[in-house]
């Protein structure tokens, strides 16, 4: 059986960040917007760990976090690769918002559908047709075909996005020869030696903690999980390494004795953790597509542009979501300002940026003569706080 669908202005493919903050925008703006996502229920597994950068502010001001207990701040510091920025405290220009994606995804689908917008869970959208009028939104859900017409179809549905393969744009970039294993562990009181930013692990020695540390056979970075969620166990942390890929494959489902092996030959000596959770491996990507707009289709977030460099993923989502809502609501109204091509224009430079600054994060992580060089290269020139703070600027977006 099928089914026939009208009414939105707006269909938007995926309840990642990006999606959800547009349809809630949007309809906060009066534009019938629904959307569509495969899965019958949010993803529970740890992605992100917080928003830096202007997305956060954006966040703030339309309310999304009120009565979550969560604060934006001024970072005084922000890790750079393996580098910190010192930004000062008063004058910083960088915004940070510590929250698990998860979290945020939540509260995001709450505001959003408070304002009007429609969320269609377990809706696998197959394909869709665009004429001079519209778009025409085929999807399946409960074994039916379902049917929504809109006037514009937003792809937000991530790195992989059949959206923006079925309109055949290209997705170039490069693939990392690294790869990262990150897990939940749990390390008892009396296996580790703590102080407020450092740990004393056995056999290893100090080791500061919320940034990566280079080995020379990798790097490891380890933060407390209450860093991010209150409410999380004392000896619970986040532990992440990064070294050479190999031949290993990135798998969402990380054997524990994999992320043991890593940390030994990163480390050069066991983690004392008694057990691992939402353990799994992933390889930076660093792509853009070549353009975001194709007729009444548009792309945004990870449909359009994935880096290689952890904390500006959702940033640039939001902010392409923040730029397109005010160009489709300008549309709706029909007041002239409805300039997608100017909208496509705008966050493909804005985000060509970012992608440049995350190459360069990877890059200085690198291991041997090539990567050393750069780091003391980009030490010295770190070191002066106007420099600092005009990277922590174009990272704020």
């Amino acid at each position: 059986m099928s089914t026939q669908v009208d009414g939105p202005w707006v269909v938007v493919v995926g309840a990642g960040p990006t999606g959800l903050f547009l349809a809630g925008e949007l309809a906060d703006a009066g534009v019938p917007t629904v959307v569509l996502d495969r899965v019958p229920s949010p993803v529970t597994s740890p992605q992100g760990n917080g928003v830096a950068g202007r997305a956060a502010v954006e966040l703030q001001r339309r309310g999304v976090l009120d009565g979550a207990g969560l604060r934006v701040v001024r970072t005084p510091r922000f890790r750079f690769g393996p580098l910190t920025l010192d930004l000062g405290l008063l004058r910083s220009p960088l915004h940070l918002l510590p929250v698990p994606q998860r979290r945020l995804e939540e509260l995001l689908e709450r505001w959003a559908v408070a304002r009007g917008a429609v969320v269609r869970r377990g809706h696998d959208v197959t394909g869709f047709e665009q004429d001079d009028d519209g778009v025409t939104v085929h999807a399946t859900a409960d074994g039916m075909l379902v049917d929504v017409r809109a006037r514009y179809l937003v792809g937000c549905d991530g790195s992989h996005s059949p959206v923006r393969k079925a309109l055949g744009i290209d997705f170039p970039g490069i693939t990392s020869d690294g790869i990262s294993r990150q897990a939940r562990v749990t390390l008892p009181a009396g296996t580790i030696a703590r102080t407020r930013d450092q740990v004393d692990l056995p056999g290893v020695g100090t080791v500061p903690m919320f940034q990566p540390v280079l080995t020379g056979r990798g790097s490891v970075t380890l933060a407390p999980m209450r860093s991010l969620d209150p409410s999380a166990p004392d000896d619970q942390y986040i532990v992440s390494t990064h070294e050479e890929r190999g031949s290993a494959d990135p798998s969402d489902e990380l054997p524990d004795e994999e992320l043991r092996a890593s940390l030994r030959r990163v480390l050069g000596a066991d983690l004392p953790y008694t057990e691992s959770t939402s353990a799994r491996s992933v390889v930076g990507n660093s792509r853009h597509a070549t353009r975001y707009r194709d007729g009444r289709v548009l792309l945004a977030g990870d449909a359009a542009h994935v880096f290689s460099a952890g904390g500006s993923a959702i940033n640039a989502g939001i902010l392409d979501a923040v730029d397109l809502a005010a160009t489709l609501a300008a549309s709706f109204r029909g007041d002239g300002g409805g300039d997608l091509d100017g909208y496509a224009a705008r966050r493909h430079a804005a985000n060509e940026r970012t992608l440049a600054l995350t190459r360069l994060q990877h890059d200085l992580q690198s291991a041997g003569p090539t990567g050393d060089a750069l780091r003391e290269l980009a030490a010295g020139m770190l070191a002066d706080r106007r420099t600092a703070r005009r990277v922590g600027a174009l990272l704020e977006g």
